[in-house]
This record gives C-alpha cells, sequence and structure tokens, in this order.
C-alpha cells in the first residue's frame, strides 16, 4: 500500500480510532457497554459473543453453511432482542424510539439481504465480499448501534427513573 493510499485509510477507518484496535477488541462485550438493565445487557453479551462467533468463522474462511447458521442464529437473537428492547423504550417513553425502531428494521433488512446472498453462494467457503459483509454489519451492529444508538437510551432511561443531575450536550435531556 502507497503512503497516499494509508493516508487516506488512515483518514476513513481513524476518525472513530478504528485503526487502533484489533478486531477482537472492537467486537468484546465490556462494562462500557452496558445500559444498567440486567435483561438488556444479557441480551447485548449474547449479540457481542455471537459477533464474535462469525468475525471468527469468515476470518478462518469457514464453510458457507456455517456462516449461514450463524447468521440465521443471528436474525433470531436481534429480532427477539429489538422486540424487547422496543417494549422496554416504550414503557419508559423514549422520545427517540420511532428513530430507535426504524433503525433495528434497516437492520433486520440489511441482515435479510446478506442471509439471500449467502443462500445464493452454494457450497464452499466464505471469503471476499459475501464474508466482509457479514462482518460489517456484525461491526455495525455491535460497534454502532449498541454503542451510539443504546447509549442514548440509556441517558435517559437514567434520567426518567430519577437518577441524573446535569443535561448532557445535544442530547436535550439531563443525564447524570
Amino acid at each position: 500500500m502507497d503512503l497516499g493510499s494509508r493516508n487516506m485509510f488512515g483518514r476513513m477507518s481513524g476518525l472513530h480510532g478504528l485503526t487502533d484496535f484489533s478486531l477482537r477488541q472492537l467486537i468484546a462485550w465490556g462494562d462500557h457497554l452496558k445500559v444498567d438493565q440486567a435483561q438488556i445487557d444479557a441480551q447485548h453479551e449474547a449479540i457481542f459473543n455471537l459477533a464474535t462467533h462469525i468475525a471468527d468463522l469468515w476470518q478462518k474462511h469457514a464453510d458457507v453453511g456455517q456462516v449461514k447458521a450463524a447468521a440465521e442464529k443471528l436474525a433470531r437473537v436481534l429480532d427477539a432482542h429489538f422486540r424487547y428492547e422496543e417494549r422496554e423504550l416504550a414503557r419508559i417513553g423514549y422520545p427517540k424510539l420511532a428513530e430507535h425502531r426504524a433503525e433495528h428494521k434497516v437492520m433486520l433488512d440489511e441482515l435479510r439481504r446478506i442471509r439471500d446472498r449467502l443462500d445464493g453462494m452454494g457450497q464452499g467457503t466464505v471469503q471476499g465480499e459475501p464474508g466482509f459483509l457479514v462482518l460489517n454489519f456484525v461491526l455495525g451492529v455491535t460497534i454502532g448501534h449498541i454503542f451510539h444508538s443504546d447509549m442514548q437510551y440509556c441517558v435517559f432511561a437514567r434520567h426518567a427513573s430519577g437518577n441524573d443531575a446535569e443535561e448532557e450536550e445535544g442530547l436535550g435531556w439531563p443525564v447524570s
């Protein structure tokens, strides 16, 4: 890779500090990702564990059938989690529920398209683009959605329960 390409790559991924971490570090579950709701935290941890498994399958050029099975399991886990989470957000009166629900729908639709693509691969190993699409999706769900969108409702939930004192810049509601 020439210097120009490295600089461009650094600008694209370095914006989020992604170049500073290994894949396993990026999708590792930890206390920093907890939303302080035991059931949702347990579900998120299961999603992270499944994401790590899928990443390992892709990196090891696993059999398409294995990746398809893992993607199907991810679809079931995400669907159940999203339904539960949306019920909880409705219960606390989360003002951005419609946006959050729309994100969930987009993710499930994207995963369905990825699964359709995997179905069309036949047999063999997952390499190149289809594996990368699965991996990119997994990173988007784990890092993108949980770390960003779910943390926003976590802030709101703390406020709703009265465990806060200051206002979060840009969110428009008080937080701790």
